[in-house]
């Protein structure tokens, strides 16, 4: 199955980008982690940098999931394909890969789309595959609120940078 969500964040790729690779959430809690999704909290890369074949690792209020850096276009591009996980759901997924493209459009602007493939395990019943649809499409619409708060936030402070 496939994920795809888009959004526009008021400021330029280069803001954008490291948030995917170190970002607190904040503590908000939606109503569909209440029904037992795992809420994501925070995300880092386990060596330090971003690079290919690194680990990122997002923490979820019910575990964790690594994930395998396999691409990497500073700024633009970002594929990581899930290699470990201890969270609930871990036991239905066979396959889980990521993608970001990050596209500067307009006046300080970036379209970030994200991509999530993922197949079940074979024994998986429909309705656990759409409950995990469901689940990873609330995970992206949480997760990208973040980023673009981050990205705000990034975007004053570089500018009042500049005006000092």
């Amino acid at each position: 199955m496939k994920i795809e969500s888009s959004w526009t964040f008021d400021c330029l790729p280069e803001v954008v980008y490291p948030h995917f690779f170190c970002a607190e959430m904040d503590d908000s809690y939606p109503m569909a982690f209440r029904l037992g999704i795992p809420k994501p909290l925070s995300c880092k890369v386990l060596e330090g940098q971003p690079k290919i074949g690194h680990t990122r690792q997002c923490t979820t209020d019910k575990g964790y999931i690594r994930q395998n850096i396999i691409e990497l276009q500073e700024n633009s591009k970002l594929v990581y394909q899930m290699t470990d996980s201890n969270v609930w759901c871990k036991d239905w997924v066979s396959f889980l890969q990521d993608t970001f493209i990050l596209e500067p459009i307009g006046n300080q602007q970036t379209y970030v789309k994200r991509i999530t493939e993922f197949k079940g395990v074979k024994y998986i019943p429909m309705l656990s595959t759409l409950a995990l649809w469901f689940s990873l499409k609330q995970a992206h619409k949480y997760a990208a609120k973040n980023w673009r708060r981050l990205s705000l936030q990034a975007q004053s402070s570089r500018l009042e940078n500049v005006s000092a």
